[in-house]
């Protein structure tokens, strides 16, 4: 705290008492006034003012203390007390309130990485039985059948492989590889992921990525942003419609476009949908939306150091735009973390 602002705190605390000593001050001067008829009046003056001097002084030097003490508290439950401090009790107070609340954040904690734990093990038991379930399959007669079981079972393997990457994001740096990624292959690479989409939604996709662009960021996160946004360009696609891919580049980043010529986003729903669990008016007509998909690629995008934007036009279509740091040369990627 500055000189200014201590000695304004002090004023302001000390007001009380300072008043008293002004007024008792008075008092006796008024009464060496009438006693010498005025004479002799410098002397009570001027022991006025040096006590009144003295006491502002040591209330300076103690409230300095408390504030220095105080900002030492807000960086370390573990700060140090002087044996002499005026404030002991107080301290010592925040000191077991500090200890009290440590004690609840870290029993907390525990109980939400237990929690955490067991839901992912369910989760992996649960994909297990996705697993079985295709495997079945194959094996039903009526192929139309089949394909509805499969399209649903897709589905669900996508949304708990979701569940799963929410908790990844939680040690994001424990799972990132940074490397130098083909841009096209990548996009491919999610375009052949989201196959049975595109035929089924009678959707085609088009590419125009030149062979020769690299971006450096994580393929495994990178893959699964881009294969988030095919999927909702898909599912807000009319039939026989496209979705187009194509670049922008400048010296230090390449962009890549997600372009459908779709249902379009309303204009006042733009500014939302990168929040948690937000569908919108398109939303709530198609019952598969979950409101999670964007939300997780902003996240992973933000962790990625990656610029992801849309902009739309209803009935016209979306585009969503996803800017990476451009890389002129492979390089062997170096893991991160354990």
């Amino acid at each position: 705290m500055s000189l200014s602002k201590l000695i304004g705190a002090v004023l302001k605390k000390e007001k009380v008492s300072i008043f008293i000593y002004l007024f008792s001050c008075l008092s006796i001067m008024l009464f060496y006034y009438f006693l010498y008829n005025g004479k002799f009046m410098l002397y009570p003056v001027l022991l006025c003012f040096f006590c009144l001097m003295v006491y502002l002084i040591y209330k300076l030097c103690v409230y300095n203390s408390f504030y220095e003490s105080l900002k030492e508290i807000r960086t370390s439950p573990s700060f140090n007390l002087d044996k002499d401090s005026n404030f002991e009790e107080v301290f010592n107070e925040i000191r077991t309130i500090h200890n009290d609340y440590i004690s609840k954040i870290y029993a907390l904690e525990n109980n939400y990485e237990e929690k955490e734990k067991l839901l992912i093990q369910w989760i992996h038991n649960m994909k297990t039985s996705v697993a079985v379930i295709n495997l079945a399959i194959d094996k039903l007669p009526n192929e139309d059948a089949a394909k509805d079981i499969r399209n649903e079972n897709s589905l669900l393997q996508n949304n708990l492989e979701g569940v799963l990457n929410i908790f990844r994001l939680g040690e994001f740096s424990k799972d990132y590889v940074p490397e130098a990624i083909n841009l096209k292959k990548l996009v491919k690479e999610s375009i052949n992921l989201q196959k049975r989409n595109f035929i089924y939604s009678n959707v085609f996709p088009e590419v125009n990525i030149p062979e020769d662009y690299f971006i450096l960021s994580d393929k495994k996160w990178s893959k699964y942003v881009i294969e988030q946004v095919i999927s909702n360009a898909i599912k807000y696609s009319f039939s026989g419609g496209k979705v187009c891919f194509y670049t922008e580049e400048n010296d230090y980043e390449i962009t890549l476009y997600i372009q459908d010529s779709g249902v379009g986003i309303k204009k006042e729903e733009l500014s939302r949908v990168f929040e948690a669990f937000f569908t919108g008016r398109n939303g709530r007509r198609e019952e598969k939306s979950t409101g999670i998909g964007l939300y997780m690629s902003k996240n992973i995008c933000d962790n990625l150091n990656n610029k992801i934007e849309i902009t739309s036009e209803v009935s016209k279509g979306t585009t969503v735009s996803i800017t990476y740091l451009k890389q002129e040369k492979p390089f062997t990627h170096v893991r991160l973390g354990k």
